[in-house]
């Protein structure tokens, strides 16, 4: 598979389109429960719906560790970054993952963003773009089925799910034994109070 550059800014601690395409390849492997000085960055998550993809990496910084995301889209047989963001994380973030009385249910939205597909255009109408959202599960999810894809919930619970539509699909957390305990829309729009709706 060829690889396209895309924009990345120059304080980052990895390659994120290396490392993303990495994921995508061969999937998220286990983290560890800390970062440090010897590892300043680690894998979280990664989901791809047909040629969009997203990442999740958390990577440690001065004083806090952040919790980045990048979008790829697949042009022909290479996957570019479209772009990224990020916000922050709390140290133990990446122990095992809370329980869900703690955590506020059994899968909760964490965050989420959009990206640009198609930036270059010279008219404002007809933006394309790639949306991820963030989750967490809690110790009872196994597993999350979006779109007929399946995401293995890591030991940590931190998920990003991604899509390319206009719609926003449903997440719908299972048990190891397949029992269904949650299902959400992964925008955000459905955790906004409805007097706060647009």
């Amino acid at each position: 598979m060829t690889v396209e550059a895309g924009p990345q800014p120059a304080a980052v601690a990895y390659d994120a389109l290396a490392e993303s395409i990495a994921l995508i390849e061969h999937g998220v492997p286990e983290a560890p429960p800390r970062l440090s000085r010897r590892r300043r960055f680690v894998p979280l998550g990664v989901d791809v719906d047909g040629d969009v993809a997203c990442t999740l990496f958390a990577r440690r910084s001065v004083g806090h560790v952040a919790r980045e995301t990048w979008a790829l889209v697949r042009r022909g047989q290479a996957w570019a970054v479209l772009g990224g963001g990020g916000g922050g994380l709390e140290e133990d973030d990446l122990t095992d993952r809370p329980g869900a009385a703690v955590l506020g249910g059994h899968l909760v939205w964490t965050g989420g963003g959009a990206t640009a597909r198609n930036a270059g255009r010279s008219m404002p109408w007809g933006a394309r773009y790639v949306s991820h959202a963030l989750l967490r599960a809690g110790p009872a999810v196994d597993r999350v089925v979006v779109g007929g894809r399946e995401i293995r919930v890591p030991r940590h619970g931190h998920l990003v799910v991604v899509w390319g539509g206009k719609q926003p699909p449903a997440a719908e957390a299972l048990t190891s034994d397949g029992r269904r305990l949650v299902s959400l829309r992964v925008d955000r729009r459905s955790r906004l109070p409805e007097w706060y709706r647009y």
